[in-house]
């Protein structure tokens, strides 16, 4: 399958913080809360995972999911894929907070008797694909224990992986860890694309989805976004000697 590409430079990126603020102004300003975002996110994944393995249908997929927002994006996605019925796993670090959003959908995922097993070192990803929602942008290189052996443990596995936002273990404004990142086919990143997408080796082919953020609460670049949102709610960007296919 194929999407609509437009070339990484039309883009406007988005530091954490920004999008931070952005999040927190779209409950403040708009009531849209992230719970919300979390189930668009989500779907936009399995949507793209769903034409990139060319249907869903029996195929293994295995979520590996942090306690974070991109966890719960993760798992949202797996709902949705499982629906069109694929065999879904999810290999899980448990939240702290029984009412994060990644701990809700987790439990969600339970009730749907989808598998959900503790992440670990030596957990065996028998997949198709892996979805990679282990970390987010808020990460502190190094990183710490389990992180790393996590990471290594997908990288291992010799299937393919799909980064939800940015790969794991990769900085999201520096690009420092790419080499120790989760070395993805492909990343869906949520809103507008994080500056270390331009240049990172770990993220594959970068893929950017709209999850209904207004564009105005994006400022000085809300002009840009809104063009690009009006293009496709999810399309490829194309990065400099990358040709546009």
């Amino acid at each position: 399958m194929t999407w609509p590409a437009i070339a990484f430079t039309r883009m406007p990126v988005a530091p954490a913080a920004v999008m931070r603020q952005v999040d927190r102004d779209a409950q403040t300003r708009f009531g849209i809360e992230p719970r919300q975002l979390m189930e668009v996110a989500g779907f936009q994944v399995a949507r793209f995972i769903e034409g990139w393995m060319h249907g869903a249908r029996e195929k293994r997929i295995a979520v590996v999911a942090g306690a974070g927002n991109n966890g719960g994006d993760g798992l949202v996605a797996a709902r949705f894929l499982a629906q069109r019925g694929a065999h879904v796993s999810a290999w899980l670090v448990e939240p702290r907070d029984p009412q994060s959003l990644a701990a809700i959908h987790a439990r969600t995922l339970r009730a749907m008797e989808i598998p959900c097993v503790p992440a670990s070192g030596d957990m065996r990803l028998v997949a198709d694909l892996i979805i990679d929602g282990l970390l987010g942008t808020g990460i502190t290189l190094p990183l710490r224990e389990p992180a790393p052996t996590l990471i290594h443990a997908m990288n291992r596995s010799g299937a393919p992986i799909v980064a939800v936002d940015l790969p794991s273990g990769l900085d999201s404004e520096s690009a420092d860890g790419d080499d120790g990142a989760v070395q993805a086919v492909a990343t869906i990143t949520l809103g507008l694309p994080k500056p270390a997408l331009a240049t990172a080796r770990s993220c594959g082919r970068v893929f950017v989805a709209d999850i209904g953020l207004p564009a105005v609460l994006f400022g000085p670049v809300a002009a840009a976004a809104r063009a690009i949102y009006r293009e496709a709610d999810l399309l490829e960007l194309v990065r400099p000697n990358q040709p546009l296919s």
